[in-house]
């Protein structure tokens, strides 16, 4: 398995930052079937929240909203502090600046968040342990990540995407460390008017930070010609042109070390 290359998603994400509220419409309906089932757990107040990868704060904005919160520790792999502090105005916390997989944290929290971003990491499994050993006694894990039907249009015409583990295999991760609350898998699939329209949403939300691709003018050619030819599901004049999402939702609850 090949891994990501960290610093060229920093760039990719970093340079994202301006766009990403506006393209990140799928992220959007993910963070708030992230809070929905943190929300049917019938507890509203943590004393110590940690959350991962939490970009310009939109999973923040809706913890805020409906959880109270003694003390934040809020991560990111780029320099998002700026986004935050408004919306943490008053409150208690800490922005910690780098890679997830290498936080030398000592606390321990009552619930660990991460909306889209675990999909990045290296060594998601061992990240698994790591949040278990980090967590309070019955303390919650609550994230997403993504299929390997994720953005399958992409991959099939380029060969480029991240490598995507299986609901299943998730399941047998968590499994060893957490009782699973939740775990399902939904495809959430967006319309664009053509094919750059396509690539241009994928540029500005940074999801598309696994590889340096050049787009000489031929490959970009073939590229749309590709996906007129596999993926556009409507021929009214404008068409209309499919991207697939297809995130993993997971709430799991600590298991008790007795």
């Amino acid at each position: 398995m090949s891994f990501v290359d960290k610093k060229y998603v920093k760039q990719r994400f970093s340079s994202a930052l301006t766009h990403y509220d506006h393209q990140a419409i799928v992220q959007k309906q993910i963070n708030t079937r992230l809070c929905e089932l943190l929300t049917d757990t019938q507890q509203s107040h943590f004393a110590e929240v940690l959350e991962i990868g939490c970009g310009t704060g939109d999973l923040t904005r809706l913890l805020i909203q409906h959880f109270t919160v003694q003390q934040w520790a809020i991560n990111d792999l780029c320099q998002t502090e700026a986004f935050i502090t408004p919306l943490l105005d008053g409150q208690s916390f800490r922005f910690y600046c780098g890679d997830a997989e290498h936080l030398l944290l000592e606390q321990q929290f009552d619930l660990i968040a991460a909306a889209s971003a675990i999909q990045w990491f290296h060594h998601k499994q061992t990240f698994l342990q790591w949040c278990a050993a980090h967590l309070k006694e019955k303390g919650l894990l609550l994230f997403n990540v993504f299929s390997p039907k994720n953005l399958f249009e992409i991959k099939t015409l380029t060969g480029i995407g991240l490598d995507y583990p299986s609901i299943e295999l998730w399941e047998m991760w968590l499994n060893k460390n957490f009782d699973i609350l939740h775990l399902s898998q939904q495809d959430i699939i967006l319309s664009f008017s053509s094919p750059m329209a396509v690539l241009q949403h994928l540029k500005q939300s940074g999801v598309t930070a696994t590889h340096q691709q050049q787009w000489t003018k031929g490959k970009l050619k073939a590229f749309c010609e590709n996906y007129e030819k596999n993926y556009r599901t409507s021929h009214e004049q404008d068409g209309q042109y499919s991207l697939t999402y297809s995130p993993i939702f997971c709430l799991a609850r600590k298991k008790n070390e007795h």
